[in-house]
C-alpha cells in the first residue's frame, strides 16, 4: 500500500468500502470472482491492524438480469424482480470470498426510508457497531425489492457515505471504473486530466462533472460528488479509486485517484442526519427578519414566515428560502394545512387560531441546519 493511504488507513479507526456494480459484474453480466477475493485479502489486511470496515455493495438486479437472461429489465417491477433473486447470490458470494479468510459476514438491507426516520437510524447504526463488536463485516446494500425511488433515483454512492456519516466513520473509499474526478470524460476525451485532491466542491469544480450514468449502476460521477460533499461535511476524508484492477486498496495511489479532504466548518451526525433527508419539495419562505435571526443561531418563528409549497407534516424536514435562495433546513413543528393559518402570527395567538399549541417554534435551532 502507498504511504499515504497507508498513513490514513492507520488513523482511521472505521472504513467504508463501496463496491460499484461494474467494478463487481463482468462484461459478461457475471461476478468477478478472482477480483472480489483480491479485495477480501485487502480488507483482511485493514482489520488485522485494527480498522473495522463495511461493505456497501451494488450489483443485485445486475446479478439478477443475468440470471433471468434479460439484456435489458424494462421497467420497475422487472428490476425489483431481478434485485431479490441477484441479492441471494450477492451475499452468498460475498460470505464464500470472506469465509475463505476465516471472516464472518452478515447482510444488511437498507432503505431510504430507514435511514429518514430517526429511531430506525439509530437502531441500524447501533446494529452496525455491535456487529463490528462482534468481528463481523457488514455488508449493506439498498433494499431494491421492496424501495421504488431508490432504484430511479437513488444510489449506493448516497447510501455509503451516509453509512459513514452515521458511524462518523474516517474514510470512505468509493471503487469505481475510473481513477477518480476529472477535467471531463476519460473515456470520451484523450485531454481529461486527473483531479487528485479536493478541498472544496464549488461551482468551478461541478463543471467538470460528467453526468452519464453507468451501465449497470444508478449513479455516476455527479453521485459520488454528492457523496463526497456529505462526507467533506462531517469531517471524513473521500477517495474514489480505480477498482478494476486486482488488489484495489493496495493498489490506491494519490497520484492515481481523487481525494476528497474534510471540510473546515463540519456537521455533526445529528444534523448531517437533518440535511440528508428527502424534503419532498417542501420550502417555507421567510422575510428578511427572520433570515438575519437565522444567521444568528436562532429558532424560526411564524411570524417570519410569508409562505410555503408543497405538503408536509409534522417532523417533516422543510427547505427554508429567503429570495429564491435555501438558508436552511430543518424539521418542521407544524403541518402545511396548520401553518397556512399561522404564517406571518405571533406565537401567542396560536391557541386561538389553532385551538392548540404545539411549540412557539416552527423550527427550533436545535433542529435547524444552515447551508453551507
Amino acid at each position: 500500500m502507498n504511504k499515504k493511504f497507508t498513513d490514513i488507513a492507520k488513523k482511521s479507526k472505521v472504513i467504508v468500502i463501496k463496491v460499484g456494480s461494474n467494478i463487481l459484474v463482468d462484461d459478461k453480466h457475471s461476478l468477478r470472482k478472482k477480483w472480489l477475493g483480491t479485495l477480501v485479502s485487502d480488507v483482511q489486511k485493514l482489520r488485522k491492524k485494527g480498522t473495522k470496515v463495511i461493505i456497501v455493495s451494488s450489483g443485485a438486479i445486475a446479478l439478477g438480469r443475468n440470471i433471468l437472461s434479460k439484456k435489458k429489465l424494462t421497467n420497475l417491477h422487472e428490476k425489483q424482480a431481478a434485485a431479490s433473486i441477484g441479492q441471494i447470490q450477492l451475499s452468498q458470494q460475498w460470505q464464500k470470498a470472506f469465509a475463505k479468510e476465516k471472516i464472518q459476514s452478515s447482510q444488511i438491507l437498507i432503505t431510504a426510508e430507514d435511514l429518514n426516520e430517526r429511531r430506525k437510524y439509530l437502531n441500524i447504526r447501533n446494529t452496525i457497531f455491535s456487529l463490528m463488536d462482534l468481528n463481523v463485516i457488514p455488508i449493506i446494500n439498498e433494499n431494491d425489492t421492496t424501495s421504488t425511488e431508490e432504484i430511479r433515483f437513488g444510489d449506493n454512492d448516497k447510501l455509503s457515505a451516509m453509512i459513514a456519516n452515521a458511524l462518523s466513520a474516517e474514510l470512505l473509499i468509493l471503487l469505481s471504473d475510473v481513477n477518480g474526478l476529472y477535467t471531463s470524460n476519460p473515456k470520451k476525451s484523450l485531454d481529461a486530466k486527473l483531479i487528485t485532491d479536493v478541498d472544496e466542491i464549488n461551482q468551478d469544480l461541478e463543471k467538470f462533472i460528467d453526468k452519464d450514468l453507468s451501465e449497470f449502476g444508478s449513479g455516476g460521477m455527479l453521485a459520488k460528488v454528492n457523496a463526497a460533499k456529505l462526507c467533506m461535511q462531517s469531517g471524513s476524508t473521500m477517495i474514489i479509486a480505480n477498482g478494476l484492477v486486482n488488489h484495489p486498496l493496495d493498489n490506491i495511489h494519490p497520484k492515481s485517484s481523487t481525494w476528497f479532504h474534510p471540510a473546515k466548518n463540519i456537521l455533526t451526525s445529528r444534523q448531517q442526519w437533518i440535511w440528508n433527508r428527502p424534503i419532498q419539495k417542501a420550502i417555507v419562505h421567510i422575510d428578511e427578519g427572520a433570515s438575519k435571526a437565522l444567521k444568528k443561531n436562532s429558532s424560526l418563528l411564524a411570524i417570519g414566515v410569508k409562505s410555503i409549497e408543497g405538503k408536509f407534516y409534522r417532523g417533516d424536514t422543510v427547505s427554508i428560502h429567503y429570495n429564491k435562495k435555501e438558508l436552511a433546513r430543518g424539521m418542521i413543528n407544524y403541518d402545511y394545512k396548520e401553518m397556512e393559518n399561522i404564517k406571518g402570527k405571533k406565537s401567542k395567538d396560536f391557541s386561538d387560531i389553532l385551538g392548540f399549541v404545539r411549540e412557539d417554534e416552527i423550527i427550533h435551532k436545535d433542529n435547524m441546519v444552515t447551508s453551507r
